[in-house]
């Protein structure tokens, strides 16, 4: 009997379970993780995408974009890509040998693993088809939105140094994580030193929703309030702040 994608999803994660807390913790994490990034896709697709076709592979993209998680985190330990592999690159390729794609025709296939291979990148290659580049988007934008409520659960409980890529913890941003903000662009993941640095980072995150919708539900949900009451109380969290909610209110 044939299963389904989700089925698939469930019994993949579950054989990187080893019985140590620590794997067993993020590997479920990741799962979870996975499938409200599906339902995010969703939500913002059915409200940006105006054809269901597009909208049933952006949901595709979005079950896929992390399927290399489980794999980098029970051989690596960590979720931090310059220390294993780039799992937006690794996710594409596991869902080609698992042949999670094949009953799409081959341009549809390639614009799903465009998708999970751009997720992660800073920016979305110009080599992508126009669909490519929406479900891309979509798949992003979803991302972000399901993380926020990831990293404020560790703000809350610092238990978990994995969601933080185990950064040191400081409440200093460093001076090149501080240009980065300045500029409005996301500083990539090699420049983050400290905890304060990765939470900063997610303010300049709003630059990056594509979609309406999910500038709107990133609003409604107060992350951008929450990320700043985690951060130092200086005139430059302030700047950054206001310029963030200004573009979240377009």
């Amino acid at each position: 009997m044939k299963i389904s994608l989700e089925q698939h999803l469930r019994d993949y994660a579950a054989s990187f379970y080893n019985g140590q807390p620590e794997n067993d913790r993020n590997i479920r994490l990741k799962i979870d993780h996975t499938f409200r990034v599906r339902d995010e896709a969703r939500r913002i697709a059915a409200a940006e995408l105006p054809d269901p076709a597009e909208r049933s592979l952006a949901e595709r993209a979005a079950l896929l974009h992390d399927l290399s998680r489980f794999e980098q985190f029970a051989r690596f330990g960590t979720f931090k890509d310059a220390a294993s592999f780039d799992h937006g690159d690794r996710s594409a390729e596991l869902a080609a040998e698992q042949h999670l794609l094949d009953n799409l025709d081959e341009a549809a296939q390639a614009d799903v693993l465009d998708a999970i291979r751009s997720h992660n990148k800073l920016a979305i290659p110009g080599t992508l088809s126009e669909r490519g580049t929406v479900l891309a988007q979509v798949v992003r934008d979803a991302d972000k939105i399901d993380i926020m409520p990831i990293l404020f659960d560790y703000l809350k409980h610092p238990t978990n140094k994995s969601v933080v890529l185990n950064l040191a913890a400081s409440p200093e941003i460093t001076p090149a994580v501080w240009d980065d903000l300045a500029a409005q662009r996301t500083p990539p993941h090699a420049e983050l030193r400290t905890v304060a640095d990765f939470v900063s980072a997610k303010l300049n995150w709003v630059y990056d929703l594509n979609y309406p919708t999910s500038r709107r539900i990133f609003r409604e949900r107060g992350y951008l309030e929450t990320l700043k009451d985690f951060l130092p109380h200086t005139q430059q969290v302030e700047t950054l702040y206001r310029a963030a909610s200004a573009r979240l209110a377009q």
